[in-house]
């Protein structure tokens, strides 16, 4: 399916959420979404069963500059992450994790036409997906990108092969990144009026 088919994201379900690239800044959130993750959504993420030290010493190493990671939150929560690292091996690979409350709504494929734009947007002509022969929804949105998967070692290989960024890919990233500051100034507007009139509403962030 062509990638202009996607290109008003905002027209999808989940329009209430917004995307933006993180930064180290963000390492604590990318942690708290990780140790959120139910241990299906782990295996499926990282092809095993992981504990939660190791997620601590993923999010430790993760958001390196050599990669292009794409936060979808949910107000100021951060409830998926698409990441995009190894680009200066000539061989990038990516990977997916939303929370199971927020599967099954296109939210994912949001996060990939995202992480998609990012990739053509820095010069990748091409990305991987290692994902377990039972991650049937990575898979479907990867074909729905018209990619060629494979299976090598246990795995699929889902490999895409898209040309360099260009006019619409950069503009739809740029006014995702837009969409994102208004939409956190608006936050932290709200959250300033609340606690005037004795509201904290951080509580509720805390108890999400």
């Amino acid at each position: 399916m062509p990638l202009a088919s996607f290109s008003d994201r905002s027209a999808l379900p989940g329009g209430s959420v917004h995307i933006r690239r993180l930064r180290r800044s963000d390492r604590a959130d990318f942690l708290a979404h990780l140790l959120r993750l139910d241990p299906e959504t782990r295996r499926l993420r990282f092809g095993s069963v992981v504990n939660d030290a190791f997620l601590r010493r993923y999010a430790e190493g993760a958001l390196r500059p050599d990669g292009v990671v794409k936060g979808l939150f949910a107000g100021e929560t951060l409830r998926g992450v698409a990441e995009l690292c190894a680009l200066a091996s000539g061989q990038p690979e990516a990977a997916f994790s939303l929370e199971r409350p927020w599967q099954g709504q296109g939210l994912g494929t949001r996060l990939f036409a995202s992480l998609l734009d990012a990739a053509r947007n820095v010069g990748a002509e091409h990305f991987v997906i290692h994902c377990l022969r039972d991650n049937v929804a990575i898979q479907k949105i990867a074909r729905r990108y018209d990619a060629e998967l494979r299976f090598e070692d246990g795995d699929v290989v889902a490999e895409l092969r898209r040309p360099g960024g260009d006019f619409a890919s950069r503009a739809r990233e740029a006014a995702e990144e837009r969409f994102a500051r208004s939409r956190s100034a608006a936050d932290r507007a709200l959250y300033r009026l609340a606690a005037e009139v004795g509201i904290d509403l951080r509580l509720r962030r805390a108890n999400d």
